[in-house]
């Protein structure tokens, strides 16, 4: 059963992952190698911080904005009905029917029995959100502001959309949180028109720390001049994911390098989620009143968590190892 109100939204991206497993080893050109299973999962950063939230939060507290190609093999149903087993509001996911032999946005993950990784990615419609589409959510961008709920936003669509949504929670006074992960990795982006809007909370890896404001994030220090930079952006709050460094977090006046716990890695370890089930989590710890260094600190537990399991499970705020 939905609730009434949201407290967050979700703008972001619906896609579709296919899992290849057990494969003996990476073909060579002209070469067949056979795998021993197959999985169609839901994918999409947005998608994963929507659900990894609904498990913090009561049902129908988190909506999604996307857009989803209505495929004619129904594979739009994989991501979407994912979103609704979770209690997702999705009435502000819009269909497109109007083009059925497209595909929904595609990433391929090939494993191999020793456990090495293989990526491929093929974006498609889902990540061409229009502004219009914003436009549709304003009455839920005023309602999650008086609330003092939280937008969170991806980068899965053109910058043109994310600075549109960004000036309508500007024009609400709504709290933004900003995975800045999305854009392809190969394409020289200009991400200064994001900065003209107020951001709450900033979550880049350091990876993505470099491209936002120019800093090689490599230990604590490093990450304090990227922070500096990107508050002097007009971002107040910056998290900084870092792998087995852990990550750091920065507010005015105040920074924290938090180490990752040490938990047993297994050999299918896997960092794929992670960065979006802690923004999840540092925005349910926020929404719960919790300061913002405790709220980190209990999201890089579960950021951790989420890489030693197999799959994109949500964590629970149950775990019993997210107590410190």
């Amino acid at each position: 059963m939905k609730a009434k109100f949201p407290l967050a939204l979700v703008i972001g991206a619906l896609n579709l992952d296919i899992v290849i497993k057990g494969l003996p080893k990476f073909a060579e050109p002209d070469e067949q190698v056979n795998g021993r299973e197959i999985q169609l999962n839901p994918g999409g950063k947005g998608r994963n911080i929507a659900a990894m939230l609904a498990a913090w939060l009561a049902p129908g507290q988190v909506a999604m904005l996307s857009q989803l190609v209505q495929d004619k093999h129904g594979l739009f149903r994989i991501p979407l009905e994912s979103l609704q087993e979770a209690h997702i509001n999705t009435d502000y996911v819009h269909l497109l029917n109007d083009r059925p032999g497209d595909l929904p946005t595609l990433a391929i993950f090939l494993n191999t029995i020793d456990h090495q990784r293989a990526n491929y990615y093929l974006p498609g419609e889902n990540e061409s959100l229009s502004t219009e589409t914003i436009d549709l959510a304003e009455p839920l961008f005023r309602h999650l502001a008086e609330q003092n709920g939280i937008l969170l936003l991806t980068l899965e669509m053109p910058i043109q959309t994310a600075c549109y949504a960004l000036a309508l929670a500007e024009k609400y006074r709504l709290k933004v949180m900003l995975d800045p992960g999305g854009q392809p990795p190969e394409k020289d982006i200009d991400f200064s028109p994001l900065f003209k809007y107020p951001i709450f909370l900033i979550k880049p890896n350091h990876e993505e720390a470099e491209r936002l404001c120019g800093v090689k994030v490599c230990d604590f220090s490093s990450a304090r001049q990227a922070a500096e930079k990107l508050m002097g952006m007009g971002t107040s709050h910056i998290l900084i994911t870092h792998g087995a460094q852990g990550a750091y977090a920065f507010a005015q006046n105040t920074g924290q390098q938090f180490p990752p716990p040490d938990f047993h890695v297994p050999p299918y370890a896997e960092s794929t989620g992670c960065g979006d089930q802690v923004l999840a989590v540092v925005c349910a710890e926020i929404l719960h009143g919790k300061p913002f260094l405790v709220a980190c600190q209990k999201a890089i537990r579960a950021g951790s968590l989420q890489f030693i399991q197999p799959g994109l499970t949500p964590i629970s705020p149950n775990h019993p190892d997210l107590r410190s």
